[in-house]
C-alpha cells in the first residue's frame, strides 16, 4: 500500500471525451487547495484526449494513456497510484463547482471514511442541487445512490476493497453498499457543493442495465437476507422532500398547462402527506 502524503487525490478517468476533458482538467488546476495530487486515467483515446493530456501535464502528477478493459478497471488503476489521505473522482465531463470547492470540503474531512458534499445535477433541461442526507443508511443506499462526483473515500478503504471489475455501470454504489454493511464504515455529509454533474454518463442513459445489475449486487450480497432497519421520522421527511423535488422537475420540463396542473395535483398530494403522515 502507497504511503500518503497528500490529503487529497483527485482521479480523472476518460476515453474519447476530450470536450468533457476541456471542462474537468481546468477546474483542477484551479483549486485554491493545492494539497492535492491529480491522476489520470485515459483508455487510448483517439479523439485528441492524449495529446490534450499532455498539453496539461505539468500540473498533473501522474497520467497514463493506454488501453484499458472499462471505467472500473480504469478507475482501479488510478487507486492503485493514489498517495492521498482521501480520493475522488472527478471522470471526464464532470467539474468542481468552483475554484473553492476543494479547499471548503477539506477543513471537513476528518478522517470519517465516506465524506459526502452537496452536487449541482445538471439534466438536459435543469440544473438542481442534490444535498447527501444527514445519516446514511441501508434503505437510502438500497433506493438511491451517493454521487460519486462530491465523495471523498478513505484510500486505505479503497485499496482494500476496490471496485469489482465486472460490474459495467454500479460498482461504485456497490462498494459503498458493501462498505457500509460489511466493514463497519463511518459517514459525514459535508455543507459545500462540491461538484457539477452532467446527467449523461453510463448509468443515467442506461436505467434497465443499472436495475439488473443492483439487483444481481443485493442478491450477492445477502441472499435472501435483507437488513431490516427502521425508517426514522427524519429519514422519511428526507424522502418525502425527495420525491416532491423530483415530481417538481418533472413538472417543469412538461409544457405550460400539463406543467401547472402537475404542480397543482402534486401540491395537494404533499400537502396532504404533511398534514396526516
Amino acid at each position: 500500500m502507497n504511503n500518503m502524503k497528500n490529503k487529497v487525490t483527485i482521479i480523472t478517468v476518460n476515453y474519447n471525451n476530450l470536450e468533457g476533458l476541456k471542462r474537468t482538467i481546468p477546474s483542477v488546476l484551479s483549486q485554491t487547495f493545492h494539497d492535492y495530487e491529480y491522476i489520470v486515467i485515459d483508455g487510448g483515446s483517439t479523439d485528441g484526449s492524449k495529446e490534450y493530456i499532455e498539453s496539461q501535464q505539468q500540473g498533473l502528477t501522474y497520467w497514463v494513456s493506454e488501453r484499458d478493459k472499462g471505467i472500473y478497471p480504469a478507475m482501479n488503476k488510478g487507486i492503485a497510484q493514489a498517495h492521498g489521505e482521501y480520493c475522488i473522482f472527478m471522470n471526464s465531463g464532470d467539474h468542481f463547482f468552483s475554484s473553492v470547492a476543494l479547499e471548503q470540503a477539506a477543513l471537513e474531512l476528518d478522517g470519517t471514511d465516506f465524506c459526502v458534499g452537496k452536487t449541482i445535477v445538471i439534466d438536459e433541461r435543469l440544473a438542481y442541487l442534490c444535498t447527501p442526507p444527514q445519516k446514511l443508511s441501508f434503505n437510502f443506499i438500497k433506493d438511491k445512490a451517493l454521487i460519486h462526483q462530491s465523495i471523498f473515500i478513505k484510500t486505505q478503504l479503497l485499496q482494500e476493497h476496490p471496485y469489482n471489475e465486472k460490474l459495467k455501470i454500479v460498482s461504485d454504489w456497490a462498494n459503498i453498499l458493501e462498505s457500509w454493511c460489511f466493514y463497519n464504515s463511518t459517514y459525514k455529509p459535508l455543507s459545500p457543493i462540491i461538484s457539477a454533474y452532467y446527467r449523461d454518463g453510463l448509468s443515467s442513459l442506461n436505467e434497465e442495465l443499472l436495475s439488473k445489475e443492483r439487483l444481481q449486487v443485493i442478491k450477492d450480497l445477502f441472499g435472501e437476507n435483507l437488513p431490516h432497519e427502521k425508517i426514522s421520522k427524519e429519514e422519511k421527511r428526507e424522502r418525502l422532500d425527495d420525491e416532491f423535488n423530483f415530481k417538481l422537475r418533472r413538472a417543469i420540463a412538461l409544457g405550460p398547462i400539463a406543467r401547472d396542473w402537475k404542480i397543482i395535483r402534486n401540491g395537494f398530494k404533499f400537502l396532504w402527506r404533511d398534514l396526516f403522515y
